[in-house]
């Protein structure tokens, strides 16, 4: 008599993904990285679409260490914004890199009353306008405590008129910035006593670095 072949294994039940609770989906989402939440991973499901628009999600928006083409730009500045909105808010710190203009940076100070740390690196001249320094009169970075400028196109004048409106700025970073000069770190220390950490490299016409450094 033929031995009866195995039972045969039942399968496990498939995850039902759209069930997982929300900090759950929150802390997956972190881990993914915001940008790719962006790109469409929030929106696998009605739950996950509901997850993604959590506003505590959005409070640190990190959009710098991306590789992006020029004809890519306003593809960004449209995730950006919409990480902006999301945010309902509550964005504290935000970092681009090339793709943020004085359009986007306009966006972001009209939404973030709390912004505390603001990243930029490889901006052009544009991304600081006297328009947006205009609208920084009636709406200051209050609660602005850090301010990273890298390789962004900016002078002493129009970064000047920037400091004005973050009466809490407490570390100010600028470096390797087109238009800005060895003596413009005394005419900000002189200004600007109550920041407490200035970090000015840069490099003067002939190559040198007005840092004092030996490179």
């Amino acid at each position: 008599m033929d031995a009866a072949p195995p039972p045969v294994p039942e399968e496990p039940p498939s995850q039902d993904w759209s069930l997982l609770p929300l900090d759950l989906l929150s802390a997956v989402f972190v881990r993914l990285g915001l940008v790719e939440v962006l790109r469409g991973a929030g929106m696998v499901c009605r739950s996950w679409l509901d997850a993604a628009k959590v506003p505590d999600l959005w409070r640190v928006v990190d959009m710098e260490n991306h590789i992006i083409a020029f004809e890519d730009f306003d593809v960004w500045r449209a995730r950006a914004k919409a990480a902006v909105d999301r945010s309902d808010g509550q964005l504290r710190a935000f970092a681009g890199r090339r793709f943020v203009n004085a359009e986007l940076m306009q966006y972001i100070v009209e939404r973030s009353p709390l912004l505390t740390t603001l990243r930029l690196v490889s901006c052009s001249s544009g991304v600081f306008s006297y328009r947006l320094a205009s609208l920084m009169r009636e709406s200051p970075l209050r609660e602005l405590r850090s301010l990273i400028l890298e390789n962004v196109d900016i002078t002493v004048k129009k970064l000047t008129s920037v400091l004005k409106r973050c009466p809490a700025l407490e570390v100010l970073t600028v470096r390797d910035c087109l238009g800005m000069y060895a003596e413009d770190e005394e005419t900000l220390q002189a200004k600007f006593v109550r920041i407490k950490t200035l970090t000015f490299e840069c490099e003067d016409d002939d190559g040198s670095c007005c840092c004092g450094c030996d490179f």
